[in-house]
């Protein structure tokens, strides 16, 4: 009896810590005239302001997916068209700042609407990416570890082009894909090994859109528009010598629920891995009845069954960990990075805008925090 009194007990605490977290939505906004970070809480649709400078912008950031740990880099102008920016960490409830370092760019061009902050899962390093180059920075030591480059020199950028646009870690934390320009507007993927150092180069197209992780860190799934190329999604399995696999030929140009997958959809963007089965993905193409195909859809590889879920002139879009909630930035200009934040909620299967005026929103991430 004392045993299953304490089972009892226990799956008491567990379920009423589950009940005092929520699951919030992190982004940056300049509604206010100063982009500021957010988290928004779709269970009582309040919004609160997390970090807010009342003269710097916060020009990019991320969270570790538990919360615990933000990091955010604030940008500071200083003279002869220089810019500082400042890293820095907080952790839960974010009241207390630490500085890491603040280094120099030159010029507001280096920030201009891609610079990105990836923090690994388990909070030990962080990547800052600027069009001039990536720097791994450790977070134990306040101190760069190195510049990622597949050149010997390592003071130089991991191209000649000067155009890097953002990366992200692997789900354990033990690599790194970065995203750059190096020839005219080709897209390329380097992915490094953080234990090693070295790097496995993903073949530069012209038509690449967006990378994710696969589930399992072994690879990475990329999406694809059709210019002058057939326009899909690949998967690389970073094994030297392999080519890229193309999901749209292989499995899903025959899977049920696919009305119009092989004949009308043309473009594909900002591909996320819900699970090792299941994906997400913005797709675009042909008109049907005059209105052009614009449609957020959820592809399931093993049961091959194509689901849409709204449609919407996507710029971004980011899946809750509970998969309960779709975040998305809503622009109808494709080259904006910013938009509209709308929320989608498969448990009543209905979404709506969060403050439609604004169309400053960007940058989302999911974090579970208390309420």
């Amino acid at each position: 009896m004392k045993r299953i009194i304490a089972v009892g007990l226990l799956l008491t605490i567990a379920f009423s810590s589950q009940l005092m977290a929520v699951e919030k939505l992190m982004f940056l906004s300049s509604d206010n005239e100063v982009h500021s970070l957010y988290y928004y809480n779709p269970i009582n649709g309040e919004t609160e302001n997390v970090i807010s400078y009342p003269v710097n912008d916060v020009v990019g950031y991320d969270v570790t997916p538990d919360g615990g740990l933000l990091v955010f880099s604030v940008i500071n102008p200083v003279e002869n068209d220089r810019l500082s920016l400042r890293l820095e960490t907080s952790e839960y409830p974010y009241e207390d700042e630490n500085i890491i370092m603040t280094y120099a760019v030159n010029s507001y061009e280096t920030v201009r609407g891609q610079y990105k902050i990836a923090v690994d899962p388990k909070a030990e390093y962080v990547a800052c990416v600027d069009t001039l180059g990536t720097m791994l920075i450790d977070l134990d030591q306040n101190q760069k570890k190195y510049i990622f480059t597949h050149n010997p020199n390592e003071d130089t950028v991991v191209c000649g082009g000067f155009y890097n646009w953002g990366g992200e870690f692997s789900p354990d934390g033990s690599k790194f894909c970065l995203k750059s320009y190096c020839i005219a507007n080709r897209q390329r993927y380097d992915v490094y090994d953080l234990e090693n150092r070295s790097y496995f180069k993903i073949t530069d197209q012209s038509n690449f859109t967006g990378f994710a992780w696969l589930t399992d860190s072994e690879g990475i799934l990329i999406s694809s528009n059709s210019c002058g190329q057939t326009g899909g999604l690949y998967v690389s399995d970073l094994t030297p010598g392999n080519g890229l696999i193309n999901l749209t030929e292989c499995r899903l140009s025959s899977a049920r629920c696919n009305k119009y997958f092989k004949d009308f959809y043309s473009r594909f963007y900002y591909p996320q891995m819900i699970d090792s089965d299941r994906l997400l993905v913005f797709a675009a193409g042909h008109k049907i009845d005059g209105i052009p195909l614009q449609d957020v859809i959820i592809i399931d590889q093993e049961e091959q069954v194509i689901t849409q879920v709204f449609s919407g002139e996507v710029v971004e879009m980011k899946m809750s960990p509970s998969g309960r909630y779709l975040a998305a930035v809503i622009n109808p200009c494709r080259l904006k990075s910013e938009g509209s934040l709308f929320i989608y909620d498969f448990r009543t299967n209905h979404g709506e805008y969060v403050n439609q005026e604004d169309m400053t929103c960007s940058q989302l991430n999911w974090v579970d925090l208390p309420y």
